[in-house]
């Protein structure tokens, strides 16, 4: 089941943000940094349950896994008991952990970023194509005011012209309808 991407992207910048806290923290050498850190990748991993991506959340396990190992006293590099220094280790595999994690951040919040950006340049073209062809007008412009006006207009199109059903048909490959309208309410109140 597809989501929206909208509501994609908006989630991991929450998370991103929530991130961003953490790294705070360790910057601040805060002793809350721990339970903080602890707190945000259980918040990632549910997330990433809930979106069925086994890829990352086997990664995100593997930090947590290593984090925990080094705090029971354990180096899970070099395989051996931790004798003395425990809690540099121990931030310095929080850092490689924030690392990864930041990276996965990155890749997800591309990944859905350049859906958007690929069906804005699409959408933007058949705009100014529609305008060329005197179906779009100022005036019609301003009338598709909300998102369902934009619907029934952009549902009309998709039905009346087979080029227009293509565009949409490859865009929902990648996207839902709602996504679709968004991107033009977008488009069209740049035009206003």
């Amino acid at each position: 089941m597809q989501e929206l991407i909208h509501h994609t992207i908006q989630k991991i910048q929450e998370l991103l943000e929530h991130f961003n806290k953490v790294q705070e923290l360790y910057l601040a050498k805060s002793f809350d940094f721990d339970g903080q850190f602890e707190a945000f990748l259980y918040e990632f991993l549910e997330y990433l349950k809930t979106k069925g991506n086994t890829t990352y959340e086997s990664e995100v396990l593997k930090v947590m896994n290593m984090i925990s190992t080094v705090k029971r006293g354990f180096n899970p590099v070099q395989m051996e008991k931790i004798a003395n220094g425990k809690r540099e280790l121990l931030w310095g595999f929080s850092f490689n952990g924030m690392e990864s994690i930041h990276g996965f951040l990155m890749e997800m919040y591309s990944k859905e970023q350049k859906k958007l950006d690929e069906a804005e340049e699409i959408l933007s073209g058949l705009v100014v194509s529609l305008y060329q062809n005197g179906i779009l007008d100022d005036d019609k412009v301003k009338d598709l005011s909300s998102v369902a006006k934009i619907e029934v207009f952009w549902t009309s199109l998709v039905l009346q012209n087979a080029t227009i059903s293509g565009i949409n048909k490859k865009l929902r490959l990648t996207m839902i309808s709602e996504d679709i309208f968004l991107i033009l309410e977008k488009i069209l109140l740049k035009l206003i």
